[in-house]
């Protein structure tokens, strides 16, 4: 097999129900020059390997499975497979989510048209499900975030604007981010985006969704969404990453500019009133004083 331009990388374990799905996700993908690198992180191996070879005729060839003994993490999983892959591109699909059949297409053609871009970034629709024994069943779907037009780092301070299933990265830009920390159980991908984003342009393809994030928000256990299966490790790991970027803020300027805005903060919240009209006003009462 030549080359291939594109690496996919999935994460599973203990999640055959889901994994069955995510691979033969990639296996309908119109776009076929690409590599599938699964690592299961600390799972039973037998059900990995049989659904490879349920699978095998469809993917031609193109995947490889690298079983972890035990469990490194989502983010070390993930920089395990960028080692041993070959495409100059990148695209993270969990286990349990899928795409529509013309993801890869669309976000090669596009990177490989904007060849300084540092990645890009799909419209994403919700689809709620519940698992039943062996079968997923879907109960409804919505678009997620359909205010956001752009990626942008002023939304990302707020919150994670692109799961791993919406996008696709340059290898190069990996590399030279230093990838996803492994230090974080979970919120590495939001992490990453914000130094993405902090450094490189990173495109958002508008119009139909692309990319479709699967949520069980009922489930627990393996089978669960981290970021609801496991709300307080997220809540935790998330203002832990906060904290490390405002300490690294501070060390270099100080705190008073931060302690000036969360002043600012409280004072407009609790009138119900902007800054910009708080200072529209004031101009006003000065040009009113001078008269």
């Amino acid at each position: 097999m030549s080359r291939p331009l594109v690496s996919i990388v999935m994460r599973t374990k203990d999640r055959a129900v889901l994994l069955t799905r995510a691979i033969a996700d990639c296996a309908k993908q119109r776009y076929e020059n690409f590599e599938l690198i699964i690592v299961n992180d600390g799972g039973a191996p037998e059900p990995v390997d049989a659904l490879l070879e349920k699978h095998a005729a469809a993917l031609k060839g193109r995947a490889r499975v690298f079983h972890n003994p035990q469990s490194l993490g989502m983010e070390a999983a993930s920089n395990l497979a960028i080692s041993q892959s070959n495409g100059k591109y990148i695209c993270i699909h969990d286990d349990d989510d899928t795409w529509h059949p013309s993801f890869l297409e669309t976000c090669v053609n596009y990177l490989e048209e904007n060849p300084t871009a540092g990645g890009v970034a799909v419209r994403t629709q919700i689809i709620y499900e519940k698992i039943d024994g062996n079968r997923v069943f879907e109960l409804s779907r919505e678009i997620a975030w359909p205010w956001i037009t752009q990626f942008s780092l002023s939304r990302l301070m707020e919150s994670n604007i692109a799961v791993p299933i919406s996008c696709m990265y340059p290898r190069a830009v990996i590399d030279d981010l230093g990838g996803f920390r492994d230090d974080l159980p979970v919120v590495g991908d939001w992490e990453f985006h914000i130094r993405l984003a902090a450094k490189y342009h990173v495109e958002f393809i508008e119009g139909e969704p692309l990319a479709y994030w699967h949520q069980r928000r009922a489930q627990k256990g393996a089978l669960g969404n981290s970021i609801f299966a496991g709300a307080d490790k997220h809540a935790y790991f998330d203002l832990k990453v906060r904290d490390e970027y405002l300490r690294e803020f501070v060390e270099r300027h100080g705190p008073g500019a931060l302690l000036w805005q969360a002043a600012m903060f409280h004072h407009f919240a609790n009138r119900r009133e902007t800054f910009f009209s708080w200072a529209k006003n004031r101009v006003r009462n000065f040009l009113r004083h001078r008269k």
